[in-house]
């Protein structure tokens, strides 16, 4: 595939915009890199190999992504993303449950990325989730970081357990902890 032409596969988008092969190179990369994840170290797996299973040339991997991190940083942010979309239309929303609730219905993707020792990459993704952000005030910056990383332990704590509590459960745990500390 060194001609950088795509061939197009099982998620053709005909005739493709920019915007739709932009997406198809995304789509299909991703697909391919957690693939190659399942049965391969993380750190083993080559640009070219991704760019192989992908069908796309290594030009549309760089032109779309900085390195094999930034795949699965994208990956968990679209997660993200379209998981606090539909989180806050529920009624009963309660964020933190709705976290635990979201690592719960990918604890797969969550595990494979722990164990190849990519756990960092969902606290990247959960501080640009619930993180401190520029325009916020010094005291909410500070106490949005210490949410997030606190909420962050926990999670990868769980992880480490192997996700034994269901997310509910995780909820309840933290608001006792969250009392218990406070007296």
């Amino acid at each position: 595939m060194g001609d950088g032409k795509m061939r197009q596969t099982g998620k053709t988008v005909s005739p493709m915009s920019n915007e739709g092969r932009n997406q198809y190179v995304v789509e299909h990369i991703t697909d391919a890199l957690l693939k190659l994840m399942q049965s391969n170290d993380f750190n083993e797996i080559s640009i070219s190999q991704i760019c192989e299973e992908a069908s796309v040339g290594r030009a549309s991997f760089y032109r779309n992504f900085e390195s094999k991190e930034g795949v699965i940083s994208r990956y968990l942010k679209t997660l993200l993303d379209t998981w606090w979309i539909e989180a806050i239309q529920k009624p009963d929303f309660n964020l933190v449950e709705a976290i635990f609730s979201h690592y719960w219905e990918h604890r797969e993707l969550c595990m494979m990325l722990y164990k190849q020792g990519l756990a960092h990459l969902n606290l990247q993704s959960i501080r640009e989730a619930c993180g401190p952000k520029p325009d916020q005030s010094n005291v909410v910056a500070y106490t949005t970081a210490y949410f997030s990383y606190g909420l962050y332990g926990w999670i990868e704590e769980w992880f480490d357990r192997g996700m034994q509590e269901t997310p509910k459960e995780m909820a309840e745990l933290l608001e006792k902890a969250q009392q218990n500390n406070g007296k």
